[in-house]
């Protein structure tokens, strides 16, 4: 008969079961990446590249029809923050810029040289670097080799114009291939310094000019969406999504010839004045003088104006009450009137 003293003893040595709960067995991989409360409240608040227009740390996309001036607008975007210049009259945070010219770089030398002169702010070399040629964001090969360059230079805004260049191959009405281009956005979006950096897309609409061309899954994996349009001649940028803060932001701008470039800059547009220098006049304003206000001797020294299209200019804006006299009659300081 085998007693209770007999089992033990014919057990002994035979270890225990594994317990489940052991600390000592491995743990998941996603143990690393969990934050606690603390370490949530510890994140940085979301700060603006452009104020109140891109967001640091996100993907962004910009689409129209051909010739509604998105290029512009990209562009404008990319050289206020190359330059550290406001846009629109809202402060921007000074970044390297990649700008990805799918379609070629012809174009950008007299775009940039408008620009430079309209705004009397010239682009440094090394703030502003041009890849002329597309990169195939549904190639890892590609995604590789430009993430390795954004993390070498620092690049915090990084450009693809046009995003379907950059697709050669992939299915635009494929939501798995347009998952892919995204995702590759993404993955160069964290090899920017810190993470906080920029990836904006330039895209087409549809045949109703209306709606993002493509498979939703462009929309929906990006964390802004600017439409740009046109109305008669004025141009609409009008923003459809954003991740974090207010979505409402829409801009009338128009696009302005700068003399001897065979090209134009993009201006605030508030309604026809004849020559549109009124416009400039206040884009100008606003990029310079938003904040502090400006004596005229300071904002026509920035102008690009003659002296009498300036006082002309001036005047309009003063009677459409666009921009106020705080000052005195025989001293006047001009400030932008409240919107």
């Amino acid at each position: 008969m085998v007693t209770y003293d007999d089992f033990l003893a014919e057990w002994a040595d035979v270890p225990p079961p594994d317990d489940p709960y052991d600390q000592a067995q491995p743990r998941s991989g996603f143990s690393a990446r969990l934050l606690s409360r603390s370490a949530l409240h510890n994140l940085p608040n979301p700060e603006p590249l452009i104020d109140n227009v891109l967001d640091q740390g996100t993907v962004a996309l910009a689409y129209g029809k051909w010739g509604t001036g998105k290029s512009f607008i990209a562009l404008d975007w990319a050289c206020s923050v190359a330059t550290g210049r406001h846009w629109q009259g809202r402060p921007t945070v000074q970044r390297r810029v990649l700008y990805v010219a799918a379609e070629g770089a012809f174009g950008l030398k007299g775009r940039t040289e408008a620009w430079e002169r309209g705004w009397r702010v010239d682009v440094a070399d090394g703030q502003f670097d041009v890849l002329p040629m597309p990169v195939n964001l549904t190639r890892e090969r590609d995604v590789v080799e430009l993430a390795a360059l954004i993390a070498e230079n620092g690049y915090g805004l990084v450009v693809f114009d046009t995003l379907a260049r950059c697709m050669v191959g992939g299915d635009e009405n494929s939501s798995r291939d347009c998952g892919v281009v995204v995702d590759a956005m993404n993955q160069l979006r964290e090899v920017t310094p810190g993470g906080r950096g920029v990836i904006l897309g330039i895209h087409h609409t549809g045949k109703d000019g209306k709606t993002l061309r493509g498979s939703s899954a462009f929309e929906a994996g990006a964390d802004t969406v600017y439409f740009v349009g046109a109305e008669g001649g004025t141009i609409l940028l009008d923003r459809e999504k954003r991740k974090d803060g207010p979505r409402a932001d829409l801009h009338r701008l128009r696009l302005d010839p700068v003399e001897g470039t065979g090209s134009v800059v993009v201006v605030s547009h508030r309604g026809e004045t004849g020559d549109g220098r009124a416009e400039s006049l206040l884009s100008t304003f606003e990029s310079h003088f938003s904040e502090s206000g400006a004596y005229s001797s300071a904002l026509f020294e920035v102008s690009g104006l003659t002296r009498s299209t300036f006082y002309r200019a001036l005047s309009d804006l003063l009677k459409r009450g666009l921009i106020v006299n705080t000052g005195t009659d025989m001293r006047p300081f001009y400030k932008l009137a409240a919107r």
